[in-house]
């Protein structure tokens, strides 16, 4: 972008305009309308330029009085991004984990915005959001919440989980490549194999996990279920089939009436041989979008390498895939493990791509504009769903327009306010207000309410970082 804003100065007063599209941050918080600036104030230019401001008339004004200013460094400023973006920024009462957490999250936030940022100047068709993925998430036990980056191929609808280090290595090539193209470099477009917003659908993406518990086996007892697969945000992507066969010596699984090998204590079982056979008999209802070359994968106890089931390609993949697994003698740390720590196996499959050439037509910001769009109307379709039943089908473009209507609302009041911090007013007429709300304030107010409930569903994907 040429310009980003118009900066004037009026006797002791200066002021900044965004220029239109452009994206200017004071403070940590986003501006829009002309806005009279201080001395100390930090202006953010797109993603990554950071501008302190320098007021000579107040700096000499506050000097006379004694006033001193913080000095101001990268990692403030995007300190306070963070917390006007609804960030709990304070480090009281959190863990060590915690803060360690909250510290990757500010470091990789301003980095996912120039990611960002760039892909809209080069038009690359990809937006990238920051996701926690926990270590069930991962395929682990134990350890710690980590912050990774989610790539969306705007025009299939394609993602995939980069790692920190990974986005941090892909982020300085995608710098490169925009140096390239700002001057001017007629080649600055790269081949895909070495695109870094390039990503392949020949790699494999973890459609989720299913966790085992395996406390049956501490007592002899089999296990027959279908397990839910969830992804990394705790969404249900399908259902696995396991079987859990306790099995005597000679491989012949325990009955019933085999009173023998049933167990009142655990402990009866250390230094005995446990033997049994672990069934991954299918899965169902995966996403249709990741049903190519399926597979599971899981480590039991102390294996150093992953069991695999074979590839199928289906939406309910039949594996019937079969070990035995023996353990002799049986340790009160097997025990305990069977006890405390669920087997976790991890579903994975290849994206289809879709055929989608009317997007191909489209900017990378108009796409991303038609994305959030599509997130609101399929939003409003579950809030609504349960009227379908009642009074017929919900009007989803019709439910949009609203939506969009609310939005232009509140950017008038935005504005108001906006104009009246520019001329030093520190309030704002009731009627201003009023003529923009009316008629429409109980639809506001319906939504307002419909917001509040999806705020209590611990699953809600209706706030999202990116």
């Amino acid at each position: 972008m040429d310009e980003h804003a118009l900066i004037e100065v009026d006797k002791h007063a200066i002021f900044i305009t965004a220029r239109m599209n452009a994206k200017i941050t004071l403070n940590g918080e986003n501006i829009e309308a002309k806005t009279e600036l201080h001395h100390n104030d930090r202006l953010l230019f797109s993603a990554g330029h950071v501008y302190v401001v320098h007021h000579p008339y107040q700096f000499k004004k506050a000097a006379k009085e004694g006033t001193t200013f913080s000095p101001i460094t990268w990692d403030v400023v995007q300190t306070e991004i963070a917390e006007h973006s609804g960030f709990d920024v304070s480090k009281k009462g959190k863990t060590e984990e915690e803060i360690l957490l909250q510290e990757d999250l500010i470091s990789v936030m301003p980095m996912v915005n120039e990611a960002n940022a760039i892909s809209e100047e080069l038009d690359k068709k990809k937006t990238f959001e920051i996701a926690l993925v926990s270590p069930q998430a991962r395929g682990m036990s134990k350890g710690r919440t980590e912050v990774m980056v989610k790539i969306v191929d705007l025009i299939h609808g394609n993602s995939w989980l980069w790692d920190r280090n990974k986005f941090i290595n892909r982020k300085y090539k995608m710098l490169e490549m925009y140096q390239n193209h700002v001057d001017g470099d007629a080649d600055w477009d790269l081949p895909q194999d070495i695109d870094p917003f390039y990503e392949t659908v020949a790699s494999h993406v973890l459609i989720g996990q299913a966790q085992i518990h395996l406390k049956c086996l501490a007592y002899q007892i089999g296990f027959d279920e279908s397990v839910i697969i969830t992804d990394y945000q705790a969404q249900e992507r399908g259902y696995l089939q396991v079987q859990i066969v306790p099995l005597k010596e000679d491989e012949t699984p325990i009955e019933d009436e085999d009173d023998d090998y049933f167990v009142e204590e655990p402990s009866e079982l250390v230094g005995k041989s446990m033997k049994y056979r672990f069934n991954i008999v299918g899965a169902k209802g995966l996403p249709s979008k990741m049903s190519n070359d399926v597979y599971c994968e899981f480590k039991l106890y102390l294996e150093d390498s992953p069991n695999e089931t074979e590839h199928v390609t289906s939406k309910n993949p039949d594996w019937n895939w079969s070990k035995v697994f023996t353990h002799a003698p049986v340790t009160d740390q097997l025990l305990e493990y069977l006890n405390d720590e669920p087997l976790i196996v991890k579903v994975w499959g290849k994206q289809r791509i879709e055929n989608v050439s009317s997007a191909q037509k489209l900017t990378t910001k108009e796409l991303k504009s038609l994305n959030e769009k599509e997130k609101i109307a399929t939003y409003m379709k579950k809030v609504t769903a349960g009227q379908a039943g009642s009074g017929g089908e919900l009007d989803l473009a019709a439910a949009l327009k609203k939506v969009e209507h609310m939005l232009l609302m509140v950017n008038e009041i935005k504005k108001l306010s906006d104009d009246a911090k520019a001329n030093n007013q520190s309030t704002v007429e009731v009627s201003a207000i009023d003529a923009i709300l009316t008629p429409e304030r109980m639809k506001l107010e319906d939504v307002s309410k419909v917001i509040e409930e999806e705020k209590k569903n611990p699953n809600s994907q209706v706030c999202c970082i990116s």
